[in-house]
């Protein structure tokens, strides 16, 4: 018979980080203990409840079936220990709480850093960590609290909602104008350079963007970095498709055939339903959304009252 007084949250703990990272080296950084000590309490554990809690082989340690039902409870657990210390902190009024944010470069220095009194303020007791991440986070994981990107994850475990949308541009500067001309037409787009992500590095299709407006671009400058493309078209290397505001935040480029091409794409938030229920996280999340609902005329490309206007038909909406 299981003698299961013998169980202590803290090897719980430990249980569910290894379930979440896959590796006994993952759950220790991030539980901060030696991997030893991973391995003694696992032990341990599986000792008490007589019975093996993961499989083991060299793509890394997995959870068995039978122990899911376990990890459920002790998810439960987490989230209310979570709340509870929530609780305890907004009592003494002294604690900063830290929210991690993670999303694309583009989102996070050209519009989130932009504007990050504005949602920090509305809670002075939150710390924003805002990390810029090229790939997909994961949540469940817990590498971050806040998820903003291009897509739905679509992920079991993660409330995802739709919190705006930007539209996308094709850029030029006047070095770029006073060397190699402009494009009258879309049909003149395949005579000019451009720049770009390095096609073998975007992991994320929603980011193609140049793809859909000149497959067959002949790319002069590739960086994994949108910022670094945005500071290559400043210089006139090439054009480039950028998202508003990237494009739009500096005069230095003006959009090329507005009329005509126009991409259009949705932001979407996701947060990890058990972190949903924390005040703080929830707070964050609202303030990040109504930020975005401010800027809608912005995102979209409307705020700077052009003349011209997408023609139906004509754009290109994605």
């Amino acid at each position: 018979m299981p003698e299961l007084t013998k169980l202590g949250w803290d090897d719980l703990q430990v249980v569910l980080e290894v379930a979440r990272q896959g590796s006994i080296y993952g759950a220790a950084k991030v539980l901060k203990v030696d991997h030893s000590t991973v391995t003694r309490r696992i032990a341990q554990v599986e000792l008490i409840l007589e019975r093996r809690l993961f499989d083991r082989s060299n793509r890394g340690i997995t959870a068995r079936p039978e122990t899911e039902h376990l990890l459920e409870h002790i998810r439960l657990m987490e989230v209310h220990a979570a709340a509870m210390h929530e609780e305890l902190e907004q009592n003494t009024r002294t604690q900063i709480r830290t929210v991690r944010v993670a999303t694309m470069e583009g989102l996070a220095s050209g519009y989130l850093a932009r504007r990050i009194m504005d949602i920090a303020l509305q809670d002075a007791g939150v710390r924003i960590e805002l990390f810029s991440n090229p790939h997909i986070v994961d949540l469940l994981k817990k590498e971050t609290d806040i998820f903003l990107s291009f897509f739905n994850p679509m992920i079991p475990g993660l409330i995802s909602e739709q919190i705006g949308e930007t539209a996308i541009y094709l850029y030029g500067s006047e070095r770029y104008l006073a060397r190699y001309g402009q494009p009258n037409s879309r049909a003149e787009l395949g005579e000019h350079r451009y720049v770009g992500y390095i096609p073998e590095m975007v992991s994320i299709e929603s980011v193609k963007w140049l793809d859909q407006i000149a497959p067959d671009a002949n790319l002069v400058f590739s960086s994994n970095s949108v910022i670094a493309q945005r500071n290559a078209a400043i210089a006139g290397a090439g054009l480039v498709v950028l998202p508003t505001f990237v494009g739009d935040e500096n005069s230095a480029l003006f959009r090329i055939l507005p009329e005509q091409i126009r991409i259009l794409r949705p932001i979407w938030m996701s947060v990890g339903r058990d972190q949903h229920v924390l005040k703080t996280i929830s707070r964050t999340a609202k303030a990040i959304a109504r930020t975005f609902a401010a800027d809608k005329e912005f995102l979209l490309g409307d705020s700077l009252a052009l003349e011209s206007t997408v023609v139906p038909g004509a754009a290109i909406q994605a």
